[in-house]
């Protein structure tokens, strides 16, 4: 995959296991702060990967001890209004990058992922925590509403009334409690993170893709109606009966084996 020089620095990418592209955030310092440079950086590597026809699914980590510490506070100082709405602006090509990501994401969470860090967890597919973890949403302390599009997902993930409480509060929510909230899908001993998360990243590029894809776009945007559902469902369905996945899923349930999808039929 190729990027500049700046996702290079800000963004590192390796392939640890044949079909899955992790990026590890690197900030500036031990806690990974979601600056202009690295937000650049992760949308530049989100492209490539998810332009990769090798890569079946997609694991996003922080490097070092910490997720990410979230927005770099610093840099806020002096913004304009229209400043500040460009900055936010550039936020929003990342979320709904990731938010709309034909392929499977899955955030793996060591130390802090605090704000816009934590937020951006909430975007990908499964949260695999270090026992360790640490999820906040302190927005308001620093006189911010919540952004990376927690408004919407938080509410989603834990529900409407938890997902104010975690705002209005802005505590730190450990690994086992996030784990029963919802905030994560599974918790695992530190030295098992990266394993785990590239494992649920396999399992997850084992779906079939165009199911996966079309399914995952209804759930972001639910039906108005059940009539509404019913008709996405029939145009969305009709097209998968055709689909070499669904070939290929006839063909391994008849043939008593596991399916392999994403591989044209000859």
């Amino acid at each position: 995959m190729g990027g500049s020089v700046m996702a290079e620095v800000t963004v590192l990418v390796d392939r640890p296991a044949a079909d899955i592209a992790r990026l590890r955030l690197r900030g500036d310092g031990r806690m990974n702060p979601m600056d202009g440079v690295l937000r650049a950086a992760l949308l530049a590597r989100l492209d490539a990967a998810i332009d990769d026809d090798t890569v079946r699914a997609i694991v996003i980590a922080g490097e070092g001890d910490n997720f990410s510490a979230g927005g770099d506070i610093k840099s806020m100082n002096g913004l304009t209004l229209e400043a500040g709405r460009r900055r936010i602006q550039s936020v929003a090509r990342v979320v709904r990058r990731l938010a709309e990501a034909p392929k499977p994401v899955v955030a793996a969470v060591r130390g802090y992922a605090v704000g816009a860090g934590a937020s951006l967890t909430l975007l990908a597919d499964s949260v695999i925590a270090g026992q360790q973890a640490r999820f906040g949403f302190p927005f308001f302390r620093i006189g911010l509403i919540p952004d990376w599009g927690a408004l919407y997902t938080l509410p989603r993930r834990v529900g409407p009334q938890r997902a104010r409480q975690l705002f209005v509060t802005g505590r730190l929510v450990a690994a086992e409690e996030a784990l029963s909230l919802g905030l994560a899908d599974q918790v695992v001993p530190e030295d098992r993170l990266d394993d785990a998360a590239v494992e649920a990243a396999r399992e997850l590029a084992a779906l079939p893709p165009m199911a996966f894809d079309i399914a995952k776009r209804q759930l972001n945007v639910p039906p108005a109606s059940l009539d509404a559902a019913l008709e996405a469902e029939a145009l969305a369905q009709a097209a998968c009966f055709v689909s070499d996945d669904a070939v290929e899923g006839r063909d391994a349930f008849f043939a008593k084996r596991d399916p392999e999808f994403g591989k044209p039929k000859g």
